[in-house]
């Protein structure tokens, strides 16, 4: 999909290290924190030698994702800000967001936070019930998520997003809404909020392979996504992407770049960029993306997305928004697979699985229980 917005980027980096290793997580870290200070030189060095990559460009958002970010220091952070602001032409009123896990969330850090220029908090909760936490392997507890949060809104942190996980195998209904009672009471603006999924290679995987923890309940996941949704409306919060809520305007305006298929710099390992055309990928390893770039040797790999591939993430990206499927779009930029989608997407509207509104197609109810399989139904084959 061509690019929506030619002058603007954002940048996302990727901090490696966590205290513990969560139950259900695979995405790339490491709880070795010996070759911390070796990889930010690394990280720095790399976000540097591509400021080329978004020369004539505005930096609109910048991501701190991991991992845990807020396992970065003081010194550390500020080098990473010296470097980006040496290097790329930053928006005075740029989105800068940092991941943080709630026991890291000090005063004093907030503090620092604030100094270096973060005005936004992503706070990993998971759950406010510390039984959920510990079978998660979580580093923090319930007391430390309700003062992280009250020592950041005390701050002046008011964009402030809370991640939580429902389906739990533990997890009640009734604890499940006592979770997203606490998002009200804190008036916190944005949610994330995901379902518990069994993702290869994870602790919490191997323990269901060794007959520890039992499979997972389909029935639990979905009634508890349903408790999400009809909580959503009533609580004026904006169901804008399948697994994020906000109240009006206050949108995560980095992860809703990604969505509308928009330029993005990805930085440290196995952190991706995207152009329009062409995506890339770096060394999902810290010590071979040190030794790379120390060496200057190539650390990622490039992969020139065909229409097909372009057809496809458009689906797969679209269909999760609360705008859904432009079809206008598709006939536009893919009239190649536009007759067949709209034999598809007719005959999902006949299954109660989507909604036609004029040119676009969002998900039902039922639709939103199926999404990776609907997304999957309108692939292109070829």
């Amino acid at each position: 999909m061509r690019l929506r917005i030619m002058n603007e980027t954002g940048l996302y980096i990727h901090i490696p290290y966590c205290k513990r290793k969560c139950t259900y997580c695979n995405f790339h870290f490491s709880t070795q924190f010996s070759t911390k200070s070796h990889l930010i030189v690394a990280l720095i060095q790399e976000i540097q030698e591509r400021a080329i990559d978004a020369e004539g460009k505005d930096v609109k958002t910048i991501y701190f994702g991991g991992g845990t970010p807020s396992v970065l220091g003081e010194e550390e952070m500020a080098q990473i800000f010296e470097a980006i602001h040496n290097s790329y032409n930053l928006s005075d009123k740029a989105e800068i967001t940092l991941e943080a896990n709630p026991d890291d969330l000090t005063k004093d850090y907030l503090h620092i936070l604030k100094n270096q220029g973060i005005n936004r908090l992503s706070i990993g909760i998971q759950s406010f019930v510390d039984e959920h936490l510990v079978w998660m392997n979580r580093s923090h507890d319930a007391l430390q998520s309700h003062q992280a949060i009250q020592d950041a809104l005390s701050m002046g942190f008011t964009n402030l997003s809370c991640d939580l996980i429902y389906g739990l195998p533990m997890c009640t209904d009734d604890q499940w809404m006592d979770n997203l009672s606490l998002i009200n009471a804190y008036q916190i603006p944005h949610l994330s909020a995901y379902a518990l999924t069994v993702e290869d290679k994870t602790l919490l995987s191997q323990d269901i392979k060794k007959n520890k923890i039992a499979p997972l309940k389909d029935d639990h996941t979905i009634r508890q996504m349903d408790m999400l949704l009809d909580w959503v409306v009533p609580n004026q919060f904006e169901a804008y992407e399948i697994s994020n809520f906000a109240k009006a305007g206050m949108r995560s305006k980095h992860n809703s770049s990604y969505w509308t298929g928009n330029h993005y710099l990805g930085f440290g390992p196995s952190a991706h960029s995207y152009d329009g055309q062409r995506r890339q990928w770096n060394i999902s390893n810290n010590a071979l993306y040190i030794h790379a770039i120390q060496n200057k040797l190539p650390y990622s790999e490039f992969e020139n997305l065909s229409k097909k591939e372009k057809f496809n993430e458009y689906i797969m990206l679209q269909l999760r928004r609360i705008e859904g499927l432009n079809f206008t779009i598709i006939q536009e930029e893919f009239p190649e697979y536009a007759s067949k989608c709209l034999t598809t997407l007719n005959a999902m509207v006949e299954e109660e699985l989507l909604n036609n509104n004029g040119n676009r197609f969002t998900l039902t109810r039922s639709g939103k229980h199926l999404c990776d399989h609907l997304s999957m139904r309108l692939f292109a084959e070829e």
